[in-house]
C-alpha cells in the first residue's frame, strides 16, 4: 500500500520546514514582548519605590 504523500514527499517536508520556522518567529515574538512587559512593569515599581522614599524621608 502506497501513502499517499509519497509522490509529493518534497513538498511535504519543504512545508513542514516552514510552518516550523514561522512557529518558531511566532513564539519568540511573543517571548519576546512578555519580556519587554515584565521589564516595563519592575521599572514602574522602582520607579514607585523611589518616589514613596523619598516622601518617607
Amino acid at each position: 500500500m502506497k501513502l499517499p504523500l509519497s509522490q509529493n514527499d518534497g513538498f511535504f517536508s519543504f512545508s513542514i520546514y516552514f510552518i516550523l520556522l514561522y512557529l518558531v518567529g511566532l513564539y519568540y515574538h511573543y517571548y519576546n514582548k512578555i519580556f519587554m512587559i515584565l521589564e516595563i512593569q519592575s521599572n514602574f515599581m522602582e520607579i514607585y519605590q523611589l518616589r514613596i522614599q523619598g516622601l518617607v524621608d
